[in-house]
């Protein structure tokens, strides 16, 4: 590093008669860190010097003592092999000099730069070894509010540690007063703090996760350039999934969620990490990029408007969420009613066709024809009186009028509204079970394949497996846990009564479900590894695939959380909507998934429901849509009538 003037007119002082200053390691926006030998006790060390800017007044610069002074004290009283040692504060020059020990070793911001981001296993281990450091601040009452690439320290022997305590916050200290400013780097900065809540130990388990996504990815988990659009980021969006995270997405999506309640604890967090660093390590996937995380002051009103402005936002989102919602319940709700009315027509007709069969017809004469007998079709009036015969016809005219009119009413609606809802708003994935390393289902309600993925078409009637689609399609790694007849023993038949006018049941014993879909509807593919059916007119959209797994998890968004980096990264254009857990039929777990991607060269527009039934039964229906006609009436009610007249054969 090039020195200053007055870098070269300090090097070679002697502080408080012992320290002497040699090079200079790095500057801050409020100090200089020396390289400098203690002459006293023959070792190098490392000496923080604070300087003041032009144009500092008197009392900023107590401030800035005064924080120094606190950064001295929060360091001195951690006690974690992540931290580092402070051996003495010396006082010149009307200013605290802080001396520490010397971490011989590049940041990990430096690293990341220079070397390309770190692999789970790798960040696993960083994230550990911060995680202690911040155990043992939180037990002190402290909170590092700056936890950031540029503030970890990786050691040529491979020690990390947990540096610049500067802006961190000391319980009961009453030094510590509200500026007005939010100091920190914005893509790190938790959404509590950036709406200008008190923070508590969250805040840091945030940043961590902020670290860690920084860690694996190269860039941090947002930046949009600017200080506040990144902080109504932080807010209101949710993150860009990781593409490199591998074991570490669950870990990271737990640490990054919004509502500190819900965001993962040391405990917890802990677990996730052991796990990740005691599994075997993956082949690293270079991706080089710079880490932004420049620490900033941001005028706290100014993130307060943001937030204000985000929040509004947020609510205008929601309303027109749960306006479409209502919109969807409202036409489920006539669906039903229609298919009830369809069901009592059609029992009445057959009870006045059977009525009327009972009456004895009249008696005819009998030609006997003599000579050979010859086979002879005897007309229907023959076999049952015209009487009847209207009476049947008519039966069965009204029960179609009935159901036709039913379900054009069902059907009907504000068109504008079913538009709207398939472009706003936050629509819904799709998802299948991953796989886990040794070869069985991970732990989700899911199937065996993985969660994005559709398969091929096939040949042979969807017989034995299919070759990886270059659109996100190709197959899983899981089992679907049937019968040797998976794939091969899906019936048709004619509609069912109470199905919608145009739908037909179909059973598929091999993976356990029968489902009511539209009419031409046929298999024309095999999901994953022989862990589900697909099922289309032609092998193109709209399609209806149905998995299943007879080793469900315990949490489907979880499983779809984890799910997410693997389809991104396979799919075109992939585009996320939404992970929500969802109520169906009283299931201990279902989440939908929502998302949208290119396949075949069509913008499709995905919806996959997980959801575990029992220990034993796990399914995942995905409805697939071109994303033009996602709100329109043949998707719509498809959607419906599968996820209304899904059955387990089990």
């Amino acid at each position: 590093m090039a020195a200053s003037g007055k870098d070269a007119k300090d090097k070679g002082r002697l502080l408080a008669g012992r320290y002497r200053l040699g090079t200079v390691l790095g500057k801050g926006g409020m100090g200089t860190v020396w390289r400098a030998e203690d002459e006293t006790l023959g070792r190098t060390v490392a000496v923080k010097e604070l300087r003041f800017g032009s144009g500092v007044d008197e009392d900023e610069k107590r401030r800035l003592i005064t924080r120094t002074l606190r950064e001295a004290k929060a360091i001195a009283r951690i006690r974690s092999g992540g931290a580092v040692t402070v051996y003495d504060v010396v006082d010149e020059d009307a200013r605290p000099w802080i001396v520490m020990e010397l971490i011989e070793g590049p940041s990990l911001a430096e690293f990341i730069r220079e070397n390309g981001p770190l692999t789970p296993h790798r960040a696993a281990e960083v994230g550990l070894a911060v995680l202690d450091v911040l155990r043992a601040a939180h037990g002190q009452g402290i909170l590092h509010r700056d936890v950031k690439p540029s503030n970890v320290l990786i050691a040529a022997t491979g020690r990390v540690v947990l540096t610049d305590f500067g802006i961190a916050q000391v319980e009961g200290d009453p030094s510590v007063t509200s500026t007005g400013m939010l100091v920190g780097a914005p893509s790190y900065i938790s959404p509590e703090r950036a709406r200008g809540y008190k923070p508590g130990p969250p805040a840091d388990m945030w940043s961590l996760g902020g670290l860690l996504y920084a860690a694996v990815e190269g860039v941090p988990p947002y930046d949009k350039g600017s200080a506040l659009a990144t902080l109504t980021a932080v807010m209101t969006e949710p993150v860009d999934p990781p593409k490199n995270a591998g074991p570490l997405t669950e870990v990271i999506y737990g640490l990054l969620a919004k509502d500190p309640a819900h965001r993962l604890d040391d405990a917890r967090a802990r677990a996730l990490l052991t796990a990740v660093v005691n599994a075997p390590e993956p082949a690293p996937v270079p991706v080089p990029a710079p880490v932004a995380d420049e620490t900033r002051h941001i005028p706290l009103i100014d993130a307060k408007e943001a937030a204000e402005k985000a929040a509004a936002e947020k609510a205008a989102e929601k309303a027109a969420k749960k306006e479409r919602e209502r919109r969807e319940r409202e036409q489920r709700e006539r669906a039903r009613a229609a298919l009830k009315s369809a069901r009592k027509a059609a029992a009445a007709a057959t009870a006045t066709a059977a009525a009327s069969a009972a009456e004895p017809p009249a008696a005819k004469p009998a030609a006997k024809p003599a000579g050979k007998a010859s086979s002879v079709v005897a007309p229907l009036t023959d076999v049952m009186p015209r009487r009847t015969i209207v009476l049947a016809i008519a039966a069965v005219v009204v029960v179609l009028a009935v159901v036709g009119s039913l379900i054009a009413y069902a059907m009907s609606g504000d068109d504008t509204g079913r538009k709207d809802a398939g472009k706003g708003g936050k629509p819904t994935p799709a998802a299948s079970a991953k796989p886990s390393p040794g070869g069985g289902t991970s732990p989700s309600p899911q199937p065996s394949a993985k969660p994005g993925e559709q398969g091929g078409q096939t040949g042979g009637g969807g017989q034995g497996q299919q070759t990886p689609a270059p659109d996100g399609g190709g197959s899983g790694s899981g089992s679907g846990n049937g019968s040797g007849s998976q794939g091969q023993g899906t019936t048709g038949g004619a509609p069912v009564t109470g199905l919608p006018a145009g739908y037909t049941l179909v059973t598929e014993p091999g993976f356990h479900f029968s489902i009511g879909m539209p009419e031409g509807f046929k298999q024309t593919g095999i999901a994953g590894e022989n862990s589900g059916v697909i099922y289309s007119r032609d092998g193109g959209f709209p399609r209806i695939q149905v998995d299943y797994t007879g080793s469900p998890g315990d949490d489907a968004r979880a499983a779809w959380a984890e799910s997410v980096p693997g389809t991104s990264k396979s799919s075109t254009g992939y585009h996320h909507i939404r992970i929500d857990t969802v109520e169906y039929r009283g299931y201990p777990t279902v989440a939908d998934w929502e998302f949208e991607r290119e396949q075949k060269g069509t913008k499709v527009r995905v919806l996959n429901r997980g959801f575990k039934m029992d220990a034993k039964h796990g399914y995942a229906i995905m409805i697939s849509c071109p994303a033009d006609q996602w709100g329109g009436p043949e998707c719509t009610q498809m959607r419906a009538t599968a996820f209304e007249t899904f059955q387990s054969l089990s």
